[in-house]
């Protein structure tokens, strides 16, 4: 058996096990997975919704413990095992034709979340959350985010305190509703063109709501 399925645990997202360890495709739930700098700032981040694919496919010897997991919807994983599909590599080559297509699903993402860095940090912070929306699966029904300013600042890089003045604005212009845990996109319509004249050349998550 090449593929085990696994329940996503607090200890796997404090470290780079999921990552080190293989390719993960994410049956259930919604997931960022960030890039940190050595002094612990997110330097990058991308949103994985269900039916993702994420991991270290290229060499077993990497070294990725700079990536953290933020888990936003709870979430199950089939883990591929890098040693059990290298043995498969050595017979079928084939194999590393699958590895670099998966290269593709999150290269738009990351390069995109690159552009967004450099921008305010209002755009930022508007940016992940339509990037989150559009991960969910009960987006189509309800702009419920069960996200805290603390996860959302270690998404983004920027510190609590300033997200935290970011959402309050956005709330008292009527865009969101905050309460513990959660944020309630109440004019999504409105908040999506907080993204109008940035560059989404790459990833524009909006057409994807």
């Amino acid at each position: 058996m090449v593929g085990k399925r696994e329940h996503i645990v607090t200890n796997d997202l404090g470290n780079a096990r999921l990552i080190n360890q293989g390719v993960n495709f994410l049956e259930k739930g919604t997931l960022a997975v960030c890039i940190q700098t050595p002094n612990l700032k997110t330097a990058n981040c991308i949103v994985i919704g269900k039916g993702g694919w994420f991991g270290n496919y290229i060499d077993v010897a990497a070294s990725l413990s700079s990536f953290i997991f933020i888990e936003i919807e709870p979430c199950t994983v089939i883990n591929f095992n890098n040693d059990k599909l290298r043995e498969i590599t050595l017979k079928q080559n084939e194999v590393y034709k699958w590895f670099y297509s998966l290269t593709f699903e999150s290269r738009g993402k990351w390069l995109q979340s690159q552009l967004v860095n450099s921008e305010s940090l209002r755009v930022r912070v508007v940016f992940q959350l339509i990037e989150i929306l559009t991960h969910l699966d009960k987006r189509r029904t309800c702009n419920e985010i069960n996200v805290s300013q603390q996860q959302l600042s270690e998404m983004t890089g920027i510190a609590r305190q300033r997200v935290n003045q970011v959402m309050k604005q956005l709330e008292h212009e009527n865009l969101v509703e905050l309460t513990r845990g959660k944020i309630v996109i109440k004019d999504l319509q409105l908040l999506s063109n907080q993204l109008d004249g940035i560059d989404l050349s790459i990833r524009d998550p909006r057409i994807f709501l």
